[in-house]
């Protein structure tokens, strides 16, 4: 959880000062979440690079410049979990916000566990 955590900090801090890409070391965790990045259109890129042992994720900015998400927030912390089940899913689906969720089916956004019908572990929102 920690290099998710490393993950989502250093993803904000690109964001901000406007990088193009950042390296960071390859994790299975840290790779699906990416994969469900890239596949919602929040970058535009995932490149494994030295004998894929790092990954180099390239950001996403819209034509005016402006990045494809603003923030992400993280809702679970080593130890302390923060469960969701499908009913709190309901409520958030109101909003613009994305959340990733950890769940027996792998890593889905809140969209996608709503149409399966199931919660588990939420990792973070996407704004």
């Amino acid at each position: 959880m920690s290099l998710f955590s490393n993950l989502t900090s250093q993803l904000k801090t690109a964001v901000k000062s406007n990088q193009k890409f950042i390296i960071l070391p390859k994790n299975s965790l840290c790779f699906n979440f990416l994969k469900l990045l890239f596949l919602e259109g929040f970058i535009s890129s995932i490149s494994e690079i030295n004998s894929g042992k790092l990954l180099k994720i390239s950001l996403k900015y819209k034509a005016n410049g402006s990045p494809c998400f603003t923030d992400i927030k993280l809702f679970s912390s080593p130890g302390k979990p923060q469960y969701i089940d499908f009913i709190e899913l309901t409520k958030l689906a109101e909003g613009a916000v994305i959340v990733i969720v950890s769940t027996s089916q792998g890593l889905l956004t809140n969209q996608a566990c709503l149409k399966r019908k199931i919660g588990g572990t939420a990792l973070c929102s996407i704004i």
